[in-house]
């Protein structure tokens, strides 16, 4: 089997971006050269290499836009944010009393403890640690976004075939265990309490980017069910210490 390395380096770079996406505006100013200050037809290049034909295709069904269209409309409305509004969205969202919350255990019911240890030994067996300088839990979106970016990375330098296949297999049950499940959810979610409009169209972004990388790499997903997904707080059966629970609310 044929490796395709420079593709498989290439969608590790878009899973990058999309992290820089989700990151603190305070780490983008620290940052030499952010990601929505780069070259737009470099931008266009790195896209067409890491999904080929799938960066035209929208999703019929779902009515998402094109990965193409999708990674533009991120990109016009991140060169045009305002840094304050832009600073105080990030806060609301993500920080204090988070109104979307980024964290796999706030959207899955089962034991905590076994998501985060799973996790962690996931990171071990590849060396892995989290880029973040925040210092998030092991199932938060952005670490679990810099793992699936390694793996894909990890993957484009395989050596050989059997090398390839542990990292590929690795990486469809990482997907599978710890990605698929809530991902939909969180965007979802991102779309519907965010008032700026860059951050719906990264959540819009990351659910077409997720999508496509599925298809590409055939990983398992179930789609969305009828009623969206939503963390709140169950007062009947609280989840460790009032965490959000999983429930379904009728669109």
């Amino acid at each position: 089997m044929k490796i395709d390395s420079v593709k498989l380096a290439a969608q590790a770079d878009l899973v990058l971006i999309t992290v820089e996406m989700l990151q603190s505006p305070l780490l983008a100013d620290a940052a030499e050269s952010p990601w929505y200050e780069l070259p737009s037809p470099l931008l266009d290049d790195l896209l067409q290499v890491a999904l080929g034909r799938t960066a035209d295709n929208p999703e019929e069904p779902a009515k998402r836009p094109s990965p193409r269209a999708a990674f533009a409309d991120v990109v016009r409305c991140g060169r045009k944010l305002e840094k304050s509004a832009w600073c105080d969205e990030y806060s609301r969202l993500f920080d204090g009393a988070v109104a979307c919350p980024l964290n796999q255990a706030s959207y899955i019911r089962r034991d905590k403890g076994k998501i985060l240890g799973d996790l962690c030994g996931f990171y071990r067996a590849f060396g892995f640690q989290s880029g973040s300088k925040h210092g998030e839990r092991p199932d938060h979106l952005l670490c679990q976004l810099e793992f699936v970016a390694m793996l894909l990375a990890l993957a484009s330098r395989a050596p050989d075939e059997a090398s390839y296949e542990i990292v590929t297999e690795a990486l469809g049950k990482y997907t599978c265990d710890h990605v698929h499940d809530w991902l939909p959810a969180a965007c979802w979610m991102m779309c519907e309490e965010t008032q700026l409009e860059y951050f719906a169209a990264v959540a819009q972004w990351v659910t077409v980017l997720w999508h496509s990388l599925t298809e590409l790499h055939n990983w398992p997903i179930d789609p969305l069910p009828e009623g969206h997904l939503k963390p709140i707080v169950d007062p009947e059966d609280p989840y460790e210490c009032g965490a959000p629970d999983l429930h379904q609310i009728q669109t």
